[in-house]
């Protein structure tokens, strides 16, 4: 590991109450440490996340879930195909028209995302530097990392109503910014249901970002309202709420 990924995670930690927080990188090498489970592009996430496992998806040889393989460029999908899964079969839309323009307004798969591995590990256990690193956060957590993401100069994070979990892990480099992911409904209460318990909480959402972001975000604690500086500030006295 590197003691310096260790760090910001034990910073992110300690500073904004975020437990986790994984490195993903493309690759088209894997190392002996990390496993390869059964598993589709969001449970892939969800046991790095969750359960602080080193993994990988091979794409060569694809994952389980067929959104996840067009989602990450592993194979391409007739549009009809597309149409009839999202408005007729799972009323996600209620037209084609609908699902045509959430179509285009698509982040692609990037092309230096275009390695045969693609590489999760626990932030604290990684040992290259990160490519895209996503943290499972609280809405007053994201607030913050919004908050601190803007410091020094001004931008906007990438919100997409409808994408899919697995698009958090490559969008960052696409759109060379913050990706906020609500968790699909599909993963978040059907595919996320495991022995009878559900993976992911209603409260938490995926926050995804290129790494230089990450690093700013991290130097950024001290100094900012957002992390652990306090302004000399009182709230406005006002009649008690009931």
């Amino acid at each position: 590991m590197n003691t310096r990924y260790t760090t910001q995670f034990k910073i992110i930690k300690h500073s904004l109450g975020i437990k986790h927080c994984i490195s993903i990188r493309f690759a088209n090498r894997k190392s002996d440490r990390h496993t390869r489970y059964r598993d589709t592009a969001c449970t892939a996430l969800a046991r790095s996340l969750l359960r602080r496992v080193l993994t990988y998806i091979d794409r060569n040889e694809g994952q389980l879930c067929p959104g996840g393989n067009f989602f990450l460029g592993i194979t391409r999908a007739p549009k009809k195909e597309i149409y009839d899964t999202y408005a007729k079969d799972e009323k996600v839309f209620s037209n084609q028209a609908a699902c045509r323009q959430f179509l285009n307004d698509l982040p692609p798969y990037p092309r230096q995302a275009n390695k045969r591995f693609v590489l999760f590990t626990p932030l604290d256990r990684e040992n290259q530097r990160p490519e895209v690193v996503t943290l499972l956060a609280t809405p007053a957590q994201t607030g913050r990392i919004l908050g601190l993401s803007v410091f020094k100069k001004m931008s906007y994070p990438t919100l997409i109503p409808a994408l899919s979990t697995c698009a958090s892990i490559y969008t960052p480099l696409t759109t060379k910014n913050i990706h906020i992911n609500f968790i699909d409904y599909y993963d978040r209460y059907y595919q996320g249901k495991q022995n009878g318990k559900l993976l992911w909480k209603d409260s938490q959402m995926i926050v995804a970002m290129p790494y230089a972001i990450f690093q700013k975000i991290v130097e950024y604690i001290p100094r900012s309202a957002h992390g652990n500086f306090k302004p000399k500030l009182k709230p406005q006295k006002v009649d008690p709420l009931h």
